[in-house]
């Protein structure tokens, strides 16, 4: 008997035994999943969920600001606009600064590379809000000292980061990070040894594959958004406190 004959054998073989084998699994309760319109290669949404509504990563987010409301008062310093900044801290903000790369954007009052160590002035903050912005950096550990050397003695960093998430078609060719919990508490651990840090990842398996589709926070319920999964992080968020002199 020769190769072509033992192939064509195995191939009739695998044909009786398919139908058995989908038997099988059409009678094991919960192994059949019935994808609708979920069975698709590509997002519902290429920014996120924006253009459906709030993005599953900034309903975590959000949350956690809110939380952490009362750190935020004195000079802030926020990336790109001061909406959380004004949003969260209120009257307890006395200036809101902005920061950006981008010359162009007339919002900000502060441009600067951040992962050019030094590019802020030293000890000039409160607080720091850096949301979801130095993973398209090409140096994370650098910006995390730049922001270091610019909060003051008492002050804080407020910081989140993605756990999953798409490449940002934006900015592909710096989106170069991703944290888990344990990997950013380690990595500020060791850059920010005089730091108190606190790290939390918020998220499960549906927001994470929510996130990935971009499907919006209104098309999730909150009891299906608030179920925290240690082991399906979506964010991650780190308090980040400086001593006081």
């Amino acid at each position: 008997m020769d190769r072509e004959q033992l192939r064509q054998i195995g191939d009739e073989l695998k044909e009786r035994a398919r139908p058995a084998a989908n038997r099988v699994i059409r009678n094991l309760p919960g192994r059949r999943v019935r994808w609708g319109s979920l069975r698709r290669t590509t997002p519902f949404s290429d920014c996120y969920g924006w253009d459906r509504g709030l993005p599953i990563d900034r309903y975590y987010i959000e949350g956690w600001l809110e939380r952490q409301a009362w750190t935020i008062h004195g000079d802030v310093l926020e990336v790109r606009s001061a909406d959380y900044a004004l949003r969260y801290g209120g009257d307890r903000v006395t200036k809101a600064h902005v920061v950006d790369i981008d010359a162009t954007n007339v919002e900000a009052t502060v441009i600067a590379d951040l992962t050019e160590e030094g590019s802020l002035p030293d000890e000039a903050y409160h607080t720091i809000i850096m949301t979801q912005t130095l993973h398209v950096t090409t140096d994370d550990e650098a910006g995390l000292r730049t922001l270091w050397r610019a909060l003051r003695p008492g002050g804080t960093i407020l910081f989140s980061g993605p756990c999953v998430g798409r490449i940002d078609h934006e900015l592909a060719e710096y989106d170069s990070w991703r944290y888990t919990p344990n990997g950013l508490r380690r990595k500020l651990v060791r850059l920010l040894p005089d730091a108190q840090v606190a790290v939390e990842g918020f998220g499960n398996v549906l927001a994470g594959a929510a996130y990935l589709f971009g499907i919006a926070v209104q098309e999730l319920t909150p009891g299906e958004l608030d179920v925290r999964d240690p082991g399906f992080p979506v964010v991650v968020c780190a308090k980040i406190d400086k001593p006081a002199a």
